[in-house]
């Protein structure tokens, strides 16, 4: 049986940085180095933070090292992470802005064994489930909302870093990350013919996917500087979406722990997350406020923020349509 563990490639990643160049910033991962963050990694290995004078450093993250509050009290410049935990984070009047949205699609998915006849959330009633908590599992109980279910039909379960409990059947239904666990689904017996999937696009309610943030200081004091990362990522993950095989050989020069054939698979799935909305349009890394606006739904319903935020403060796509329009324009199948 194959699987991996988080807590282990935590403990193989290490920051990598590049220095002799003028001006320190640093990119707090929202996890492990991994082809999940192929895109500033392979800015970093070619150079392209630095052509712009900056000294950057990608630090991993984990369990108890979060980038929205890294960025926050300044410890890191730019931090990775989802547009529900920017308005969290307003909420609290901590002011961090997303300034590059690379993923347009949900990141996580929620698989099940065909056998278990669960096709559609209608038939939720009755099994099991596990989510991540924290705030991830809201996107599942949004999904059971939008179809009329109450959550005391379904057992909900908090499930761990690795997808060991759903092979031993402890629950029915398991959320995985699609560059991830859903990859570990499949290594490990279960290929998509054998799989049943809810998606939350299909229910309308889709936590969507991650990009790159920082704080309004930042934007007001150094916008040359957010500029050129923003331009330096944007171009290191196209240069990754169009070879994934090479991305993943630079990835892996700074986690020599990882798998090569897992690494091409977790860019190719990042890919995907990153072709829908505007990415279709030659605008990779624009947001769309319609996401947000679900996204502050889902939390206002959860009752994880009191009152809506002002979204328009919680992004913007200037340092994406400043980016140069050949690096926004990312292959999509």
């Amino acid at each position: 049986m194959q699987t991996k563990s988080y807590c282990l490639a935590a403990l193989a990643a290490t920051a990598i940085s590049v220095a002799g160049v003028s001006q320190a910033e640093s990119i707090r991962l929202e996890w492990v180095i991994q082809g999940q963050f192929a895109g500033p990694i392979v800015a970093l290995d070619k150079g392209y933070f630095k052509e712009a004078g900056i000294d950057m450093t990608l630090q991993p993250a984990g369990p108890d090292l979060k980038p929205t509050t890294m960025v926050a009290t300044g410890v890191d410049s730019f931090g990775i992470g989802h547009p529900h935990q920017v308005i969290a984070a307003r909420s609290n009047d901590v002011p961090l802005v997303t300034v590059s949205q690379w993923g347009q699609k949900s990141a996580t998915t929620y698989v099940s064994r065909k056998e278990a006849g669960i096709e559609t959330m209608a038939d939720m009633p009755g099994h099991s489930v596990g989510l991540w908590f924290g705030g991830d599992e809201l996107e599942f109980q949004a999904m059971l909302k939008s179809a009329g279910i109450e959550q005391s039909d379904v057992k909900i379960i908090s499930q761990g870093y690795d997808i060991v409990s759903w092979l031993n059947g402890d629950y029915d239904v398991m959320q995985v990350a699609r560059y991830n666990e859903l990859l570990l689904v499949y290594a490990n017996g279960y290929p998509p013919e054998k799989l049943n999937y809810l998606n939350a696009e299909d229910a309308g309610v889709t936590f969507v996917s991650g990009g790159l943030f920082t704080t309004e200081k930042q934007i007001s004091e150094n916008p040359e500087m957010v500029q050129a990362v923003v331009s330096a990522s944007l171009r290191g993950w196209k240069e990754a979406f169009e070879d994934p095989e090479a991305a993943a050989d630079i990835v892996m020069k700074y986690n020599t722990e990882l798998e090569h054939d897992f690494q091409v698979a977790q860019i190719k799935a990042m890919n995907d997350i990153a072709c829908a909305g505007p990415s279709l349009e030659g605008k990779f890394g624009a947001s769309e406020m319609s996401d947000w606006v679900t996204v502050q739904g889902i939390l206002l319903d959860a009752g994880l923020i009191d009152t809506e935020t002002d979204l328009s403060k919680g992004f913007t796509n200037q340092f994406v349509d400043e980016a140069p329009a050949e690096y926004r324009d990312i292959p999509c199948e």
